[in-house]
Order: structure tokens, then sequence, then C-alpha cells
């Protein structure tokens, strides 16, 4: 009888645990953030910054990538072609979609959409440990 009463206790305090846990996730946001980096789980490795070519785009790329999608979306009003194919969408030629995500349609040269998909392919790999 004790033993059972001993397990569903240890049972019933293991739920509340997990209850509070997940009850509370701004606390469980900051102990995550303690552990993991300033930025929780999107903390990028030394030597590495958020690219940023869209809001939340947190793919850990080197600096002069960052600048380069940040000077490709200054410049993107220029590279359309409104009479393509795809209308507003169209680029001009020598540019396509950098595709950094579904639906990106910024226009790049094909080199930078490239390295676009190089660096997303990269991405786990370049957030702190």
């Amino acid at each position: 009888m004790f033993k059972r009463c001993l397990t569903s206790l240890i049972g019933l305090a293991s739920l509340l645990l997990i209850m509070g846990i997940f009850s509370h996730p701004s606390s469980y946001a900051a102990t995550l953030k303690a552990t993991v980096g300033p930025y929780g789980p999107d903390t990028c490795a030394s030597g590495y910054v958020w690219r940023e070519a869209f809001e939340g785009d947190h793919v850990c790329v080197t600096p002069e990538q960052r600048a380069q999608a940040k000077a490709d979306n200054i410049q993107a009003q220029y590279r359309v072609n409104p009479q393509g194919a795809y209308g507003e969408a169209s680029c001009r030629a020598g540019y396509v979609w950098r595709e950094s995500f579904v639906g990106d349609t910024v226009c790049v040269t094909p080199e930078q959409r490239a390295q676009t998909k190089a660096d997303n392919a990269e991405a786990l790999k370049r957030y702190a440990p």
C-alpha cells in the first residue's frame, strides 16, 4: 500500500512539475535563453550574425552576407520586370528569385541565390553550441 501511494505521489509531483514548466512559457524561455545563449536557440556561433533578409530571418551568415541581403532588399524595386511572366514578381534579365524562404521573390544574381541556398543548408551548424 505504501509503495503504491509513493508511486502515485511521485507521478503527481512529476505531472505538476511538467504543468508548471508549460504553463509559464516565459520562465521556460528565460531558462532556455540562459542555458543556450543571449538569443536562445537562435544565438549564432562566433563570426556569424542573423541574415535578416526578412523579419524573423535568423539564419546565421557572415556579416558580409547580411549586408548583401540588406543591399538586395534595397535594390529589389529596380530589379523587377512587371511585364514578365510573373507580373510584379518577375525579375529583370540577369536576376532570379532569392528564395531565402518559400515565397521570397526578391530578385538577386544567380550567384547570390546559390549563396542563400548554401547558407540555408548550413543553418543548423552555425548556431552557438
